[in-house]
């Protein structure tokens, strides 16, 4: 799970950190800076399987406007991460470094910047280690430990092996499987599970098979194609998803499809009597709600298959949607994080009152200069109110600081 995440000159963020519960909300108005701490997000965990210029297109969708518009003669971005993971019965505690040089075009139209590792640390500790360093990267110079050595007691000291590696990507995305660094790999795969959505319903209706595509896509474009092939490959599942919508949609019965080439797979949803209704049928709401639902089932998949609890962001999923009935979804949320870790932005003062048992989870997102500023509530202080004021009526009438 992570613990803690340090970013400086990405968007509006310098030197921000943000100490995550197992289930957290982002509130704060416009242009705050909620959504660029979860593009900083998304775009460390990216790094863990792209280019980093692939990565900042991924998770910001330009290579331009990367850094913080105040210092734009600043030619450095960071990112830290302390995290706890189980690896073999061990609990270990993961800190990992990466700094960033950015380097702009000379086009003054675009300002297209590319990015290049400087540095990049990763230590361990717990087990057999003691904020050991595994992996450093110092400009493609790098160093990998030989993890079982120290576990097996073949030596007494750390063994490294060295190498140089292409700085236009991190050293641990370009890591070998090998059974000398388990536990480095364990955390790729964790930092590999982080996901961002910001469904918007268009895209989740359409029909087109993104080929290539791991999991549900961002902005869900790709959804007929996962549930067509949750369909095929995990009809528990399936099952439990349906029950899940039918708290939207009591008269779900079943998903069915249309396959006529292998481009395009169209999802309908029947009722008990056989009546059938496309996508394009559904409201905006039930198709997010489809999504989300999914989304936090494959989350529990992935925590029962791997071992490991992803950690999901996912944008005002109150959009469209009768809170209530997010609030019967959310229950399925284990409140401890051992099957996955959430992040939810919103401006909804009903979605925000379901946080009212939470608020160690609520982080408040402002706009500052040069940089956003994030704060918590006081939490002893609003739970004192809450007899008297609503949570959501308390940020409304910005009250929680």
């Amino acid at each position: 799970m992570l613990t803690r995440f340090r970013v400086s000159n990405f968007k509006s963020l310098l030197n921000l950190e943000f100490k995550p519960m197992a289930v957290n909300l982002l509130i704060g108005p416009n242009n705050a800076g909620k959504t660029n701490l979860s593009a900083a997000l998304r775009f460390l965990g990216l790094t863990a399987e792209r280019t980093l210029d692939a990565a900042a297109l991924g998770s910001v969708g330009e290579c331009w406007n990367l850094t913080n518009v105040n210092l734009r003669n600043a030619t450095e971005m960071e990112f830290e991460t302390d995290c706890s993971l189980k690896y073999d019965n061990e609990s270990l505690l993961f800190n990992y470094k990466l700094r960033l040089k950015v380097e702009r075009g000379n086009s003054a139209s675009t300002g297209v910047e590319s990015l290049s590792v400087i540095q990049e640390h990763l230590s361990v500790s717990g087990g057999s280690f003691s904020n050991t360093p595994m992996l450093k990267n110092e400009a493609g110079q790098v160093d990998m430990l030989h993890e079982e050595g120290l576990v097996r007691k073949y030596t007494n000291s750390p063994f490294y092996a060295h190498a140089k590696v292409p700085t236009s990507a991190t050293l641990l995305s370009q890591l070998y499987e090998l059974e000398n660094n388990p536990r480095a790999v364990a955390f790729r795969r964790y930092l590999r599970t982080w996901a961002y959505y910001n469904f918007a319903p268009e895209a989740l209706r359409t029909p087109d098979v993104l080929r290539g595509s791991k999991g549900l896509m961002s902005n869900g474009n790709n959804l007929s194609a996962v549930l067509f092939a949750l369909h095929n490959e995990k009809p528990r599942l399936e099952r439990q998803l349906i029950e899940a919508v039918q708290l939207l949609e009591p008269k779900l019965d079943l998903l069915s499809f249309n396959a006529p080439d292998p481009d395009h797979i169209y999802v309908f949803v029947e009722d008990r009597e056989g009546h059938r209704l496309s996508a394009r049928g559904l409201s905006d709401g039930t198709m997010r709600f489809l999504a989300i639902a999914y989304v936090l089932l494959a989350t529990q998949q992935v925590h029962d298959e791997n071992g490991v609890a992803p950690l999901i962001i996912i944008e005002e999923p109150e959009n469209g949607l009768y809170v209530g009935h997010l609030k019967e979804l959310l229950k399925r949320i284990d409140m401890k994080g051992s099957s996955g870790q959430f992040i939810f932005t919103t401006h909804n003062p009903y979605f925000i009152d379901l946080f009212d048992a939470n608020i160690e989870g609520i982080h408040i997102v402002k706009a500052g200069h040069p940089s956003s500023v994030l704060n918590r509530p006081d939490s002893s202080k609003i739970k004192n109110m809450l007899d008297q004021i609503s949570l959501g009526e308390m940020h409304f009438r910005e009250m929680l600081g």
